[in-house]
């Protein structure tokens, strides 16, 4: 796959969209990387806004480990279980994170929406596509399963939370050489949770200090509590927005 991308990131202003946290290749636990991060930097981009919302909030979805946490410490405390959530979403808001069930104002204050174009001429490794699950089954199949238990490479394998094993294929991915002789920019995919394509795009110039990657910023935008596309993905998700 060619051409060049145009798609959408939500980052923290003080850090600007080409700036992620960069991964060192001697880590083991994998568990917060995201999906095809490989040692080095990768940005993330999604076709359209809908998407980057989606792809940004789902971790702000009440899920097991919250609920786990908001039982264990009424446990722990001898408090009622709403006391216990309050008290674990008054923590992780003072640290800035995002709490599980509600978008803060803060959160949004804090980041913008941005509109990237990666120019052409750029080659993708397009991960929907039956000749890229073929060939990662011929050359890492067996290394996967050994290590993971992965039997068989699928769609369901590139979707999956085993970040260990994720990561893994994108970072034989990073190295391999196309048929012109020159490396992928990075790999195309769809959103794991529906919606449209994201692309995980490989910061090499800025990874081996040769200077700042061929990335536009066309535009930054504020997001708003108003946004339209915010607002349908918070009711995806049964979030509320403060």
């Amino acid at each position: 796959m060619t051409g060049p991308v145009r798609g959408y990131r939500i980052a923290k202003s003080s850090y600007g969209p080409l700036n992620p946290l960069p991964r060192s290749s001697g880590t083991i636990d994998r568990s917060s990387w995201s999906r095809f991060d490989t040692p080095g930097s990768t940005v993330y981009l999604a076709g359209d806004r809908r998407t980057a919302y989606a792809e940004t909030l789902a971790m702000a979805r009440v899920g097991k480990d919250f609920r786990d946490a908001v039982t264990f410490a009424a446990g722990q405390f001898g408090i009622t279980v709403e006391t216990a959530r309050k008290m674990i979403q008054d923590d992780w808001t003072r640290n800035g994170n995002m709490v599980p069930g509600w978008l803060p104002a803060n959160w949004r204050d804090g980041r913008l929406m941005y509109t990237l174009q990666i120019p052409s001429p750029t080659r993708w490794i397009d991960l929907t596509a039956a000749e890229s699950i073929a060939a990662l089954n011929r050359h890492l199949g067996q290394q996967l399963d050994d290590a993971f238990g992965i039997g068989t490479i699928t769609l369901g394998t590139l979707a999956g939370e085993n970040r260990s094993a994720t990561t893994a294929m994108a970072e034989w991915l990073r190295e391999q050489v196309l048929d012109d002789g020159n490396y992928a920019a990075g790999v195309r995919a769809h959103s794991k949770y529906g919606g449209g394509l994201c692309w995980a795009y490989w910061l090499r110039r800025q990874d081996d200090r040769l200077g700042p990657d061929p990335v536009l910023i066309e535009a930054e935008t504020e997001i708003h509590r108003d946004d339209a596309d915010l607002n349908y993905v918070l009711s995806l998700y049964g979030l509320e927005c403060r």
